[in-house]
């Protein structure tokens, strides 16, 4: 009888441990939480890369459009400012994004050579150790000035657009951010030679 006492406790352990190692109950949730971080991760990623897919498809366009105006002299005919220049890309970007976000830079040379063009800076990328990349992202975006440069026929000309895109997602999950303010800074350039307009002929090779 004394034996059946000392056994009958671990008999009981044996069954709890039996029945605990084949309770499957919790196990759906506690899987999703082991993945659910990196898999929203992920998923997040996937839609922000294609928003900005997206919206350097839209700029690209807008920026080939508008230039072709420079190219054959109707812009030049029709005013001829930084500000309406701007407005015509804007007007092309067909609603996508805000035009308060928007850098133009239209440069030229009369001499005919592309080599004597030169684009101003674009927005530095956060680099440095960990700590400096942190504060570069939590600091706000920097937008520079618009660059405009009036051109006549025959002038080779560099027109660059850049949107400054704020990312939905923390860059520290996706690397997306190219900029200060987890911003991503979408770039589309066109270069050309203006048409012969206005009299004007073109100077110098290319």
């Amino acid at each position: 009888m004394a034996v059946r006492l000392l056994r009958k406790p671990n008999a009981r352990k044996q069954r709890f441990a039996a029945r605990y190692a084949q309770n499957a109950k919790g196990a759906t949730a506690l899987e999703f939480a082991i993945l659910g971080i990196p898999f929203m991760a992920l998923l997040f990623g996937i839609i922000e890369l294609a928003v900005i897919f997206f919206i350097g498809s839209i700029i690209e366009h807008a920026t080939a459009e508008a230039s072709r105006d420079i190219r054959t002299g109707e812009f030049q005919s029709a005013g001829n400012s930084s500000a309406a220049f701007k407005d015509a890309i804007c007007a092309n970007m067909s609603g996508v994004g805000s035009c308060d976000n928007l850098r133009v830079d239209v440069i030229s040379a009369a001499t005919g050579k592309f080599t004597d063009l030169s684009l101003p800076s674009s927005p530095e990328e956060c680099t440095g150790s960990q700590e400096e990349i942190d504060d570069c992202q939590s600091a706000p975006p920097v937008l520079p000035a618009d660059t405009y440069t009036a051109t006549i026929g025959g002038d080779v000309v560099i027109v660059r657009t850049q949107y400054f895109h704020t990312l939905a997602v923390p860059s520290a999950l996706t690397k997306l951010a190219n900029s200060s303010g987890n911003t991503r800074v979408i770039t589309a350039v066109t270069a050309f030679r203006n048409e012969p307009f206005g009299g004007n002929a073109p100077v110098g090779g290319g």
